[in-house]
């Protein structure tokens, strides 16, 4: 299997994900201030698909970093994280919002161990 460093990903991949993030924010601001529910929602949907899109990148560089077991357990939890929110958005069950944010908070910050600790 060929190692996927971060070189192999296009850079319209990250151009993406930045961009997806701006235009959450600028969702769940707009969704806030205006007391618009339909921008709330868009949010929810943007944020599970970051999170998905973000693990899955995670994934593909996980053989290119010394900690191998920590980004795949990273990108475990953005993806998990990711379908949760989506799953929440669904069906409204509290539960899957809070376990989707716990579960993106654990990729995060098991991707800032790997970048600021091991590497």
């Amino acid at each position: 299997m060929a190692t996927n460093g971060p070189d192999e990903i296009p850079a319209a991949v990250y151009r993406g994900i930045f961009l997806a993030v701006v235009f959450y924010f600028v969702l769940l601001v707009y969704g806030q201030v205006a007391a618009e529910p339909l921008a709330t929602y868009a949010a929810e949907f943007v944020f599970g698909v970051i999170a998905i899109g973000v693990g899955t990148v995670l994934f593909l560089q996980r053989e290119a970093t010394r900690a191998s077991r920590a980004i795949l357990a990273a990108a475990a939890c953005l993806v998990v994280g990711g379908v949760l929110q989506l799953s929440f958005l669904f069906t409204r069950v509290p539960s899957l919002d809070q376990a989707s944010s716990f579960a993106v908070f654990a990729g995060i910050g098991l991707y800032i161990y790997v970048v600021w600790i091991v590497d």
